[in-house]
């Protein structure tokens, strides 16, 4: 079994943010209940970064995380490419399960995250995988949990449009369309591109 932990931001010092600290949190508490699994970190970095870039991936530094916490690295597995939740499920899937043979994981990330990503993971992988969708309470201030919840739920929407024509499981569809179509063109509000370059 893999436990999957999502990125969820790095900023252009290369640091985490602390709801991704919860998830890497939350993943060393079930490794040690399942010491048989394997860990899988999944991110490069948002899309919606310019011309300056952080300075590692999220996945390796996220890897750096958990290997201080005394997981060993040959439990690691990366996942460098994706830069939205859309691209974790897509370069998983391609570069991570079906190589490794694995058709079950438990997928970890943010509660505000959470049925978002059960929507990507459920139409991306189909029904030949089963997961395990595991929300951990974040760590956001007050004044800034409406407007990422609010945040995800027009996400969730426009996801659903997006995948409308796609068939469940048919991750061929996303090959030539991920971080090139309109979806992704689309402006953002100003404190998204705020939360993502400040990683929190």
């Amino acid at each position: 079994m893999l436990i999957v932990v999502l990125g969820g931001g790095i900023d252009l010092q290369g640091n985490l943010p602390p709801h991704v600290h919860l998830r890497l949190d939350k993943a060393i508490e079930l490794f040690q209940e399942h010491p048989d699994s394997r860990i899988v970190l999944s991110g490069r970095y948002s899309f919606l970064y310019g011309k300056d870039k952080p300075p590692f991936t999220e996945a390796k530094k996220m890897s750096e995380y958990i290997f201080d916490k005394g997981i060993a690295k040959e439990k690691i597995l990366l996942e460098e490419l994706s830069k939205d939740s859309i691209g974790n499920a897509y370069y998983l899937k391609i570069n991570i399960f079906i190589p490794e043979r694995e058709n079950q994981g438990m997928i970890i990330t943010s509660e505000f995250h959470i049925k978002r990503i059960r929507y990507i993971f459920d139409k991306v992988f189909g029904d030949n995988y089963s997961f395990t969708f595991v929300g951990v309470s974040d760590s956001l201030p007050s004044e800034q949990e409406g407007e990422v919840v609010e945040r995800q739920k027009q996400l969730l929407l426009k996801t659903e449009e997006m995948l409308s024509n796609m068939k469940d499981g048919d991750h061929d569809f996303l090959k030539d369309k991920l971080y090139k179509v309109a979806f992704y063109r689309e402006k953002r509000p100003e404190w998204v591109s705020k939360f993502v370059a400040k990683g929190k």
